[in-house]
């Protein structure tokens, strides 16, 4: 284990007086620590240095772990990112989740640093979700707090479970959406079914209008009933005679005389 008393003589305080220390003391005294610590304790230094650059590539990918605790009515579960970097909804019947290594664990993450069962999730009714370390052998941390018995956990929390780091969200509740003004969806060409829907139900007389429209259509050709009158044979179409001569179709130009057309109008 570190001995903190055999660092303290290359601290930043014992090169100068408090409150006198220079920069360049400052960091010559960092320097020599990690000198120290390279000497004696070179395995911790290294996963130091591993943790440090595990959290930058996941900065890099754009990628923030995460374990978000959902409370909808009478369900329970979890959706997070841990699980081969997609997101995925766990629900447990117990209501206990479990971390480590062990393949049948609730979240199983193939991390050397874990413990096969590290730690475990669990919700407690009208309490909330609680942290408990499983005696793992790198420890359980929330907020760099090391976990020694339940911990309440809180929107926002920061966890560590030996190498790995992710942010605790919690959602407890939840609202409905207004619906969307029809100026709005009238704008979008991709729902509307969902339109032709909603207008017809927030206009229900324009709807029984459209309907019996449709119904009172009449065919030209179909026999006039007894109370119909003649006038609607105004209406009729008019179909081509036969013997009428067909309209002069205009000329069709060449490409080449259309040019020569198109350049004779841009040099006028």
């Amino acid at each position: 284990m570190l001995d903190l008393n055999s660092l303290a003589d290359f601290s930043p305080n014992s090169q100068s007086a408090a409150g006198h220390s220079t920069d360049l003391e400052q960091r010559l005294g960092l320097y020599q620590v990690f000198l120290k610590l390279y000497e004696h304790h070179r395995e911790l230094l290294d996963e130091i240095i591993e943790l440090e650059n595990t959290d930058n590539r996941n900065r890099l990918r754009g990628v923030w772990q995460y374990v978000q605790a959902v409370i909808n009515g009478d369900q329970v579960y979890l959706t997070t990112n841990l699980l081969q970097d997609q997101t995925q909804i766990v629900t447990q019947s117990e209501n206990l989740w479990v971390i480590g290594r062990d393949r049948k664990a609730s979240l199983p993450i193939p991390d050397k640093r874990l413990s096969r069962r590290h730690a475990i999730v669990q919700y407690v009714a009208d309490k909330g979700f609680f942290l408990m370390d499983l005696d793992s052998t790198n420890g359980t941390f929330v907020n760099n707090e090391p976990v020694r018995r339940p911990v309440l956990l809180k929107d926002g929390d920061r966890i560590r479970l030996g190498s790995l780091s992710f942010i605790f969200f919690l959602c407890e509740s939840s609202r409905c959406a207004e619906p969307i003004p029809l100026s709005v969806l009238s704008s979008v060409k991709l729902v509307s079914p969902i339109l032709e829907t909603r207008q017809l139900e927030e206009s229900p007389a324009m709807g029984a209008i459209e309907l019996s429209l449709k119904a009172k259509q009449s065919d030209w050709d179909a026999p006039l009933q007894g109370g119909e009158k003649e006038t609607s044979m105004f209406l009729k179409p008019t179909t081509r005679q036969q013997n009428e001569a067909p309209e002069p179709k205009h000329p069709q130009l060449s490409p080449s005389q259309q040019a020569d057309i198109l350049d004779r109008f841009l040099n006028r």
